[in-house]
C-alpha cells in the first residue's frame, strides 16, 4: 500500500547532517560608493555584511529653510546588471513606514492605522541608474510607490525590510535618498540605515523563500482597521517553523475584495520542482466554496504570470480531508516551468456570515514526492524475510531519497539515490516505511510517501482442512479430497511430508490416476484395498506473498479403500427456492432430503448422507425410497453443493452423489444511472425484492446504510442479510452518477429594461436547456414566463439527458425603469383558420416598424410606418408573426416580439365526415386506461402520422398508424429513440392521401 503523508521538517538527524554543509553564496554585492552626502560609516554598506550598516542622515533645520539637509548614498555593482535583474537593498527607517509599505497598494491605508504618515514626516526614495541615466525611480511619498513588480518593500524571516528593485533596463548602481517632510517640525533629524545591496542567481536558502510581501484590493480603512482584514505576521510564513503562520483575512466582508501574500525565492529552479504551501482554514468556508476563491499564481520575475490555479484544482482527497477536519495540510503545485515567485490570493465570498481567513504556515520548494516502483511481490513478503523496495523521483539530478520509520519526525533509516533499493531488515509483522525526496544537503523535503510492507505468516498444517476421507471408500468409487483453508491461496499435493514427491494433475502412479482441479480438489481413481491405507500430504501457498507450508508441516490425509462390487443408483434432486433459503436462515433449521434407490440395494439397508462434513442416517423403505431429515444450514452450506450418499452393505458402502440445486439472486438492472442533482442514496437502488440489502464487498464487507450516498463508478453488492455469500452469491450493481456542468453566462449581474417586459426566460445563459430556481439548493422551480424581479437572485441549473447540474449558477437581476410601455401584439393567435385573413396591431407612434410573417402572406399594412398588419395564413405548422420597432427608451430603444400562431383547417376539412376524430389527450402510464394516442377510424385509411414537441422538433413518425403510440420517441434528436417523452403539449400532423385531407392540432401527454 502506498500513499502520501504530510511533511515534518525539524528533524534532528537532518540538522546534524546539514550542519557540516556549506552553501556556495552566489550573491553579488555592490562594492563601491560612487556618491554620498550626510552619510556615516558608508563602507558598512559595501562590506558584503548585512549585519553592519551605513547611516544616511537628514534634518529639518533650526529655522525655516536654514540648516535643513538631505542625505544620499549611491552604491555601485562590479558590472552592469541585465534588464529585469532584481536588486535587494536592506534598509531600516527611524519612523515606522516600512511595515505599511510592505502592504503594496494598501500602504496608505495601513499607515493611517498605525498612525504614521507616509508624506510629511520621514521620507526616502530609491533610484536605479545606468551610470548617469535613471532607469527606475520611486519613493515613500508617492502614492502606491511600492505596489508593482518593479519596486516592492519585502521582509525576510527575521522581520527585516528590503527594497526589491527590478528595472526593465540595464543598470549598474542604486541610490538611496533620505529626507524629512514639511510636517515634522524644526530641529528634527531622521536616519536611514543602509546595510547593503545585492543581486543573486543562486538558491542560498535551499528551497525556502527569502522574502515576502502582501497586497490587496477592494479594502477600505474600516475593513483593515475594525474589520480585521489584511495580512498578520507575514514573516511567520517563511520562518521555517511549521507551528507559526501568517494570516490572510478579509474579515466579515460583503464587497468584492481580495488580499494576497507573495513569496520570493532567490532564483528560478528546475521546471520539475514542486512548490508546497502548508495552510489551514475554517472548514465552514470549504463548504461555502472558498477553495474556488483561493488562487495560487507562479511568476518568473522576468516574465508575466506563468502558472495559475485555484485551490480546488490542487486538492486531492487526502489533503481535502485534512482541511475539512480543521487541520493544516500541505498543498503541492507543479508549475512545469521555472518560477521564483509564488502568490496566494484570497478573494471574497459574498453573502458569507463568517470571517474569511487563510493561515499559511510554510512555503517551500522541493522535488516531487517519490513514486514507489517496486512490484507487489516486493511489497508482500513472508514472515522471517526481508525485501528490497525501490522508489524513484522525476529529474533525480542532485536529489536524494530519505527513508524513515514514521510519518512525521522518526528515525532516518537510509539516504539513497533515486532508483536505489532500500533493503529492509528481517520482518515478522506488517511494517510501514516512509520516503521523501530532497535536494542533496537541503533540509526541505517533499511530503513523505507511505510504503506498507505486508508480512504474511507461513501457513501451517492446522491452517488446512480436508473433506472426503471421513469414511472408508469403496474401490469402485472415486476418492475426492477437498482441501479448504483460511489462507487464500493455491493447494499442492505430495506423496511425502517433506515435499520431495509432488502429485501433479494427470499423474498415474501405482495403477491410480490423479486429477487436481484449479481449486486444489484431488480426485483419485483406481485405488484398491490391497494398497491401502493411503496417506497424502497437502500444502497451501498464499496468493499475496507466496508463503507456503514448510517441509514437515503439511496436512496429512489418510484414505481407506474397501473392495466391493455392489451396484447402487440413487435418484434425488433437492431444490431450494429463494424463499426457502430465507426461511432456512430465519430459523427453519431442518429439511427432508428424499429420493429413491435402485440396483442392488435391499429394503432396510442403512443409507447415510455426508453433508458439509456431517453424517445423517436413514434406511431404504419398502418402495425403495428414503426420507432423511438433515440440518438445513449444513445442506445449503456444503462447499461443493454435493451430497455424498452411502448405502451400507455388509462389507462396503456404495456411494453416489446428489447435487443440491440452490437459487440465484436475480437483479434485473445491474447498471443503474442516477443524476448527481438527485443526491441518490443506496435506498434508491432498484433491486426488486424487499429482503435485499446492499454491501460494500462481494463476499464479506459491511451492510451499507440506506442513506449512504451513491458514488459514480462505484460497485455495490446486493445480497440478503444473514445468508452468507458462499451460499447465495451477491450480485454486483454498477452505479453511474451523471453530474452536469454548471451553466455559464456572460454576466452574473444582468440589467433589463422595464419596457421590454423581461421574463425569467430572458436571463442570459450560454446553455439552451436550463431550469430556474429560487434558491441555491432544492427550492421551487420558476416558470420562464414569470416576470423578472428587480434586485433578486435567480439560480440556474443546466439540464442534459434528464439530469440537472448539481451546482446552480447564481445571477442577480436589476430592472431599469425607462417609462416606456412594453411591446405587445394584439390579434388572434389560437384556432385561426388557414386561408382566412386576420389583423394584428402593436404599439402606435413608433419608428421603423418591421413585420415578419412565417406561414402566411401580408394582405394589408405591414410597412415601416404601420403599427398594424393583415395576414392571410397559408400554412398549418411553424406559423408566427414578429414585429420590431424603435422608440424613445434610453435603455433599450430596439424592441422585438414574436407571437406563435396556432393555425388549423376549418369547416368540413376537419375529417369528421369520414368518421375521423382525434382524441387529443392520453396518459401512457400502463394503468390500462387511455394509454395510447387514439384517432377514430384511422385504421380505415392509409396514413402517415408525425408528432412534434412544442419547439417544433420531430419526436415520433410512422406510416399506417394503428392507435399504438404510447409516448415513446422513435426519432433520435432532442431525445434518443426509445426514451419516454415528458408530460406536456405536443402537435400532431396526420396526412391521409386518399381523402386529400390533413389533420393538424395539439395533443396533451400526461403521465
Amino acid at each position: 500500500m502506498i500513499r502520501k503523508t504530510t511533511l515534518k521538517q525539524n528533524l534532528l538527524c537532518l540538522l546534524l547532517f546539514l550542519s557540516v554543509i556549506s552553501y556556495a553564496q552566489e550573491r553579488v554585492y555592490a562594492d563601491a560608493v560612487s556618491s554620498q552626502s550626510a552619510v556615516d560609516q558608508s563602507n558598512n554598506a559595501i562590506d558584503s555584511d548585512l549585519s553592519t550598516h551605513a547611516i544616511v542622515r537628514s534634518g529639518s533645520g533650526v529655522l525655516l529653510g536654514i540648516g535643513a539637509y538631505t542625505g544620499h548614498l549611491e552604491l555601485v555593482y562590479p558590472t552592469t546588471l541585465p534588464a529585469n535583474t532584481t536588486s535587494f537593498i536592506k534598509i531600516a527607517t527611524e519612523d515606522d513606514i516600512l511595515s505599511s509599505l510592505l502592504g503594496g497598494n494598501l500602504g496608505g491605508l495601513l499607515s493611517d492605522i498605525v498612525g504614521t504618515l507616509l508624506i510629511g514626516n520621514q521620507e526616502f526614495s530609491a533610484e536605479a541608474l545606468n551610470i548617469d541615466d535613471s532607469v527606475l525611480q520611486t519613493g515613500s511619498g508617492l502614492v502606491n510607490a511600492f505596489s508593482t513588480d518593479e519596486a516592492r518593500v519585502v521582509t525576510d524571516k527575521n522581520g527585516d525590510y528590503f527594497l526589491a528593485l527590478t528595472p526593465s533596463s540595464p543598470y549598474d548602481r542604486v541610490r538611496l535618498t533620505n529626507s524629512v517632510g514639511s510636517l515634522i517640525g524644526l530641529g528634527q533629524e531622521r536616519d536611514l540605515d543602509v546595510y547593503g545591496a545585492y543581486y543573486g542567481d543562486g538558491d542560498t536558502t535551499c528551497g525556502a523563500p527569502n522574502y515576502t510581501s502582501f497586497s490587496g484590493d477592494g479594502l477600505s480603512l474600516d475593513l483593515l482597521g475594525l474589520g480585521g482584514a489584511g495580512v498578520t505576521n507575514p514573516e511567520l510564513a517563511i520562518d521555517g517553523d511549521e507551528d507559526t503562520f501568517s494570516e490572510l483575512s478579509l474579515g466579515l466582508v460583503d464587497v468584492l475584495a481580495g488580499i494576497e501574500q507573495t513569496f520570493y525565492f532567490d532564483s528560478p529552479e528546475d521546471a520539475s520542482d514542486n512548490y508546497y504551501i502548508k495552510m489551514a482554514m475554517d472548514p465552514s468556508l470549504l463548504q461555502l466554496g472558498i477553495a474556488n476563491s483561493i488562487e495560487v499564481v507562479g511568476k518568473n520575475r522576468a516574465d508575466a504570470s506563468v502558472f495559475s490555479e485555484n485551490l480546488s484544482s490542487l486538492l486531492d482527497l487526502d489533503v481535502l480531508g485534512l482541511l475539512q477536519s480543521g487541520q493544516s495540510a500541505i498543498v503541492a503545485l507543479n508549475p512545469s516551468t521555472p518560477i521564483d515567485q509564488v502568490t496566494v490570493r484570497l478573494s471574497s465570498l459574498l453573502g458569507v456570515g463568517i470571517d474569511q481567513e487563510l493561515k499559511i504556515f510554510d512555503v517551500f520548494r522541493a522535488p516531487a514526492s517519490p513514486v514507489v516502483t517496486s512490484t507487489a511481490d516486493d511489497l508482500n513478503i513472508c514472515e522471517g524475510s526481508s525485501t528490497s523496495v525501490v522508489a524513484e523521483v522525476e529529474n533525480d539530478t542532485n536529489v536524494e531519497l530519505r527513508w524513515y520509520d514514521a510519518e512525521e519526525d522518526g528515525n532516518l533509516l537510509a539516504t539513497l539515490d533515486s532508483g536505489e533499493a532500500f533493503v529492509t531488515p528481517v520482518l515478522n509483522s506488517d511494517t510501514t516505511y516512509y520516503v521523501a525526496a530532497a535536494e542533496i544537503g537541503c533540509l526541505n523535503e517533499s511530503p513523505r510517501t507511505e510504503v506498507l510492507i505486508n508480512v504474511e505468516p507461513i501457513p501451517t498444517a492446522d491452517d488446512i482442512t480436508v473433506l472426503g476421507n471421513e469414511n472408508p471408500i469403496c474401490s469402485s468409487d472415486n476418492v475426492v479430497l477437498v482441501p479448504t483453508s483460511s489462507v487464500d491461496g493455491t493447494f499442492s499435493w505430495y506423496f511425502d511430508a517433506n515435499k520431495t514427491n509432488e502429485i501433479t494433475d494427470g499423474m498415474v502412479s501405482g495403477g491410480a490416476t490423479y486429477e487436481i482441479d484449479s481449486n486444489g480438489v484431488m480426485t483419485v481413481t483406481g485405488l484398491t484395498e490391497a494398497g491401502g491405507p493411503y496417506t497424502y500430504f497437502v500444502s497451501v501457498e498464499d496468493d499475496l506473498a507466496g508463503c507456503e507450508n514448510a517441509p514437515g508441516d503439511l496436512q496429512s490425509v489418510e484414505v481407506n479403500v474397501v473392495d466391493f462390487e455392489k451396484t447402487v443408483s440413487i435418484d434425488s434432486n433437492p431444490m431450494i427456492s429463494l424463499d426457502g433459503l430465507i426461511d432456512i436462515f430465519s430459523g427453519n433449521d431442518m429439511i427432508n432430503v428424499t429420493g429413491t434407490v435402485s440396483g442392488d440395494a435391499m429394503v432396510g439397508e442403512p443409507i447415510s448422507l455426508n453433508i458439509n462434513g456431517k453424517v445423517f442416517d436413514g434406511v431404504v423403505a419398502a418402495d425403495s425410497s428414503f426420507s432423511i431429515p438433515v440440518n438445513a444450514i449444513d445442506l445449503v452450506s456444503d462447499i461443493d453443493n454435493t451430497i455424498e450418499a452411502f448405502v451400507q452393505g455388509t462389507l462396503c458402502s456404495v456411494s453416489d452423489e446428489i447435487l443440491v440445486d440452490l437459487p440465484d439472486l436475480i437483479i434485473d438492472d445491474i447498471f443503474q444511472v442516477f443524476c448527481a442533482s438527485d443526491f441518490a442514496t443506496v435506498a434508491d437502488l432498484e433491486v426488486g425484492l424487499n429482503d435485499i440489502a446492499l454491501f460494500n464487498d462481494l463476499t464479506a464487507g459491511l451492510q451499507l446504510d440506506a442513506n449512504t450516498p451513491l458514488v459514480d463508478g462505484e460497485v455495490y453488492f446486493a445480497g440478503i442479510v444473514g445468508i452468507p455469500a458462499s451460499v447465495l452469491a451477491r450480485v454486483q450493481i454498477t452505479v453511474q452518477v451523471n453530474d452536469i456542468p454548471m451553466p455559464t453566462t456572460n454576466s452574473r449581474s444582468q440589467v433589463f429594461c422595464e419596457s421590454d417586459g423581461p421574463t425569467v426566460g430572458d436571463i442570459q445563459v450560454d446553455q439552451t436547456n436550463v431550469v430556474f430556481y429560487d434558491s441555491r439548493l432544492r427550492g421551487n422551480v420558476i416558470d420562464p414566463s414569470t416576470p423578472v424581479e428587480d434586485g433578486r437572485w435567480y439560480y440556474v441549473a443546466a439540464v442534459e439527458n434528464g439530469c440537472e447540474s448539481s451546482e446552480r449558477l447564481r445571477i442577480m437581476t436589476n430592472i431599469f425603469a425607462d417609462g416606456i410601455s412594453p411591446i405587445t401584439i394584439i390579434g388572434e393567435s389560437e384556432e385561426v383558420c388557414r386561408g382566412r385573413s386576420y389583423t394584428y396591431e402593436t404599439n402606435a407612434d413608433k419608428e421603423d416598424y418591421v413585420w415578419t410573417i412565417v406561414g402566411g402572406t401580408i394582405t394589408e399594412g405591414g410597412t415601416s410606418t404601420d403599427n398594424m398588419v393583415t395576414v392571410r395564413w397559408t400554412e398549418l405548422i411553424d406559423t408566427q408573426i414578429s414585429v420590431s420597432y424603435t422608440d424613445d427608451s434610453i435603455c433599450s430603444p430596439s424592441k422585438m416580439l414574436t407571437l406563435d400562431v396556432e393555425v388549423g383547417t376549418c369547416g368540413m376539412v376537419l375529417g369528421e365526415e369520414f368518421c375521423l376524430k382525434v382524441f387529443n389527450e392520453f396518459s401512457p402510464n400502463n394503468d390500462g386506461f387511455n394509454d395510447f394516442f387514439t384517432v377514430q377510424c384511422i385504421e380505415d385509411y392509409s396514413n402517415t402520422v408525425e408528432i412534434y414537441n412544442r419547439n417544433g422538433n420531430l419526436v415520433y413518425k410512422t406510416a399506417d398508424y394503428r392507435n399504438t403510440w404510447n409516448g415513446l420517441a422513435n426519432v433520435n434528436g432532442v431525445l434518443s429513440s426509445g426514451d419516454h417523452l415528458p408530460s406536456g403539449t405536443y402537435y400532431y400532423a396526420i396526412k391521409i392521401p386518399e381523402l386529400e385531407r390533413n389533420l393538424v392540432g395539439w395533443l396533451q401527454l400526461a403521465r
